[in-house]
């Protein structure tokens, strides 16, 4: 299918321009708009009615709430949104809504109301019963990335199933002492999702579950690794909630001149670049964070279908070995 991006490409333009010129908003010269409806003819281009329809609701900005800019995770759902975005003439307007700060949450809603934005991607954001309300009322589409927000869709993998697999993963390489490690075990939805597949998987052989809190981060992966190689009776492997965390675990069994894999397996999730970064690299319960950026923008605005979960897949690299 041809999109604005071809016809900008070809006019050298930019998409924003096109999209102007085809919903004859204006701001452009008389000859861009002969050369663009020129090339958009050549290239038997067909108007998308969909998301013509809902920029003329509004505008053509579509308003993504991020709870952190500095998670791993974050980045590369946002290039997916905004690869989509450009191909289909469609601006951006980001707000960073902090983790349950509900003053803050309810700012970004009003500034995305006064902005008159399409709709609304936001990506782990949790709303309290005040903000879901002001959601409500305002009646801007939704879609949400991570967790679920009651009365909207969600792009999402199955967590419960995700950390099942990867600590059946390390059953199946003969690791018996599995630590889970710098999870929120109070978030009633990932943190919990996670801790459970991770007690189910134990439970079918008998093991002990030994869970470390902590919030996802490459301090809580550090500090969760130092107070488990400190215990009479180690590990043979940690499975950390996030990338970040599995750095961090990395990092301190490094400082302590501990072989990862050798000595201790490290797992990850999130597939994120930091995997990558570590050495050795990390093997990861990868989520498709691209991919679930742009299904959740094209869901937004092109009303498509989304599926009930999206796929997980084990990423193996070298963090992980056999015992």
């Amino acid at each position: 299918m041809v999109t604005i991006k071809d016809i900008a490409k070809q006019a050298g333009v930019t998409p924003s321009t096109v999209s102007r010129v085809l919903n004859q908003s204006g701001g452009y010269s008389d000859k861009t708009r002969q050369k663009v409806l020129q090339i958009a003819a050549e290239l038997h281009y067909q108007k998308n009615e969909a998301a013509s329809n809902l920029v003329a609701q509004t505008s053509n900005v579509i308003g993504v709430l991020i709870t952190n800019a500095t998670t791993s995770f974050a980045a590369p759902i946002i290039d997916g949104i905004e690869d989509w975005a450009y191909q289909h003439g469609i601006r951006i307007l980001l707000a960073h809504c902090g983790l349950n700060d509900a003053a803050r949450l309810k700012a970004c809603l009003d500034l995305m109301a006064g902005q008159k934005v399409s709709g609304i991607l936001s990506i782990s954001v949790q709303f309290d019963a005040t903000n879901l309300a002001l959601l409500k009322q305002l009646g801007l589409p939704l879609v949400s990335l991570g967790v679920k927000v009651d009365g909207y869709p969600t792009v999402a993998i199955d967590d419960e199933k995700a950390a099942y697999t990867g600590t059946k993963y390390l059953l199946n390489r003969g690791y018996r002492r599995i630590a889970l490690a710098a999870i929120d075990p109070t978030d009633p939805q990932t943190g919990q999702a996670r801790c459970h597949g991770y007690q189910r998987a134990l439970q079918k052989t008998g093991l002990a579950p030994l869970i470390i809190p902590g919030d996802y981060s490459f301090q809580a992966g550090y500090q969760a690794a130092k107070q488990l190689w400190q215990a009479a009776l180690p590990p043979e492997a940690i499975f950390a909630a996030s990338d970040d965390a599995a750095a961090g675990i990395v990092f301190y069994a490094q400082s302590q001149g501990l072989a990862v894999p050798e000595q201790l397996a490290v797992l990850g999730f999130d597939n994120s670049y930091v995997a990558d970064l570590v050495y050795p690299g990390l093997t990861t319960v990868e989520q498709p964070f691209a991919q679930m950026g742009q299904l959740a923008i094209e869901a937004l605005v092109m009303k498509t279908p989304l599926p009930d979960q999206v796929a997980y897949q084990i990423k193996e690299r070298h963090s992980v070995g056999w015992r």
